[in-house]
């Protein structure tokens, strides 16, 4: 058997050594590498990754540059005979997977055109509109004419139209979509691709597509019935083509073996369309790995529920759970939460979310993720401690008659310095204030002792009329005078109001509740230091006569004005109720 071989396609790397490095990290290289690998099966691999080389600085001064992956893609040929493009986006880390078939040779000239033109020559441009640096030297790769940039954006189209036309001939023929879907030959070769649909892959009754989804010993003849039920469905709507695909067979897979494959079926036929399942395939896995640990009958409670319902709900806990680079739960807890919380309380999807996130945060990254993660923060705490050591560095510059040492940074990684440096820095901005600066700051105290002056006077108010109602028996009724924001919470729930959200208030204003006999609070008084009786309301905000009898209510209010109180012009609830005139203030 013959080993491995790989040959380079295509190598094109662009360099600009003039380029000062920074802290934050400037862009210096490009490179374009399209290598092609021969199975010992004789089948083809063609790959390939654009990068770009970051000059950047430490705190220190050191100087160190590495390559990073923007882009990365892989063509290959399965065992299955069918050909897979896998694109591979380093800035948000998702990986897409797509089967090319007969007619979608676009899609491979299109994500080449994106490596070699977006990716590559406009990473080496000051501007979109300027040509290739000057300083830009061409290290690998042809040597590209100087004839501006639009002959140079040509000539790298030729070179990857050669590079595409090669990769396809490595790879082969792309394979007739109509000859290995049989039963979805309507379908667009595009749609194939997608996970939903290639259970009917080589396929040529709907019973291979059952046994390829719930496997050969599960495999009952109401399955096929349903699958070939809902892929009619599916080709009988007029908008097919854009909208619905066979991925709800993704989610009945996700009880295989786990539940009866007699509840699947009865699931299915509830089942009166097929339905887009908006979960990825990482997505799955999780789902997967979730279900797993949930005992058989919750699972079927989940599966008598609407699968619409079901697939939101369980998307979304899934998605609270982590993915590959962050777990954000340990799941091995959750078949004892469910022991302790009992089989029967969990009655569906949603239960299962809300147990799902009662689980504690357990915050676990991956290896990469985590010295990734390590080595962003240290370039960062570099990067601030050297703004702080030059920051220092310039106030110390300006000060005359001081033997102060400038800092270096194997000066400033001292604590002993750093912490010295710190306190002087205190010091000489209070040094620095101005004139106008300390008036502004003694205008800021002033004001804030006048407002403490009159907040305790207010507070002394309060404190007086408390003492006055507080207990006060008015015919069949008393006044209690809230003390504390769970009296207001209290009593705002049993009057349906808002007077909770008051509370802020509370040892400034007086606010009054009018009980009878039987410790029902029947109307809310809110007192003012200002401006005196500003409510005088009972449930949901009703007058005082309406809530209370007239003569009643008005006997409360004469017992609130008799020790001075006044009443505010408009004040609410007091309707059919007459305040004396001269307790009557206006604002």
């Amino acid at each position: 058997m013959s080993e491995n071989s790989e040959r380079v396609l295509l190598h094109v790397k662009f360099l600009n050594d003039r380029i000062e490095p920074t802290g934050e990290g400037v862009r210096t290289g490009a490179s374009l590498r399209v290598v092609a690998r021969t199975a010992p099966d004789g089948r083809a691999t063609v790959s390939g990754s654009v990068s770009h080389r970051v000059h950047r600085t430490r705190a220190s001064g050191k100087v160190f540059r590495y390559w990073q992956t923007v882009q990365a893609f892989s063509l290959l040929r399965t065992k299955a005979d069918l050909v897979v493009l896998r694109v591979l986006e380093n800035g948000s880390r998702k990986n897409r997977t797509q089967h090319l078939f007969a007619g979608g040779e676009y899609q491979l000239a299109q994500l080449l055109r994106k490596l070699g033109e977006e990716n590559l020559l406009n990473s080496m441009r000051p501007h979109e509109w300027d040509p290739l640096d000057q300083d830009v030297r061409v290290v690998e790769g042809p040597d590209f004419e100087d004839n501006g940039w639009s002959g140079i954006q040509a000539q790298m189209s030729l070179i990857l139209q050669d590079l595409k036309g090669e990769a396809l001939r490595l790879i082969g023929d792309l394979p007739v979509a109509g000859e290995r879907f049989p039963l979805l030959k309507k379908v667009s070769a595009s749609r194939l691709g997608h996970s939903g649909l290639m259970h009917f892959l080589d396929a040529e009754d709907y019973k291979r597509v059952a046994e390829n989804v719930f496997g050969k010993t599960r495999y009952r003849k109401p399955l096929a019935r349903e699958i070939q039920r809902l892929v009619e469905h599916m080709l009988a709507r007029p908008d097919w083509r854009s909208s619905h695909d066979m991925s709800v067979l993704n989610w009945f897979r996700l009880f295989r073996g786990l539940v009866p494959i007699d509840w699947i079926i009865e699931s299915m036929r509830r089942t009166e369309s097929n339905h887009h399942i908006s979960l990825r395939p990482v997505e799955l896995v999780q789902a997967r790995a979730l279900f797993r640990r949930v005992p058989q009958p919750i699972l079927g409670r989940i599966l008598t529920q609407p699968i619409a319902q079901s697939v939101r709900i369980i998307g979304d806990t899934v998605r609270d759970l982590g993915n590959a680079d962050v777990q954000l739960r340990d799941l091995d807890l959750l078949p004892e939460l469910i022991k302790a919380r009992g089989q029967r309380r969990i009655r569906g999807a949603r239960d299962l979310e809300t147990l799902v996130r009662s689980m504690p945060q357990a915050r676990v990254e991956s290896r990469s993720l985590a010295r990734s993660n390590q080595a962003i923060s240290t370039v960062i705490n570099e990067a601030n401690a050297l703004h702080e050591m030059h920051s220092y560095n310039e106030q110390i510059a300006r000060l005359e008659g001081r033997d102060l040492p400038v800092a270096t940074w194997e000066l400033w990684k001292n604590p002993e310095f750093r912490r010295a440096a710190d306190e002087f820095l205190v010091e000489y901005r209070q040094e620095l204030m101005t004139a106008e600066q300390r008036e502004r700051e003694a205008r800021a105290e002033r004001c804030r002792q006048e407002r403490l002056a009159r907040e305790k006077k207010r507070a002394a108010w309060a404190a007086d009329i408390t003492s006055k109602l507080d207990g006060m028996h008015i015919g069949e009724h008393r006044l209690v005078v809230a003390r504390d924001a769970d009296t207001l919470a209290r009593w705002g729930a049993q009057l349906h109001n808002c007077i909770a959200g008051y509370a802020h208030l509370l040892g400034l204003d007086v606010f009054v509740a009018v009980v009878d006999d039987s410790d029902r609070v029947r109307l809310n008084i809110e007192i003012n230091h200002e401006i005196g009786v500003v409510q005088f309301l009972g449930t949901n905000n009703r007058d005082a006569a309406k809530e209370l009898e007239r003569d009643s209510a008005q006997l409360v209010l004469d017992a609130i004005t008799s020790i001075g109180i006044p009443v505010y012009e408009h004040a609410l609830g007091l309707q059919q109720l007459m305040p004396r005139a001269q307790d009557a203030v206006t604002a």
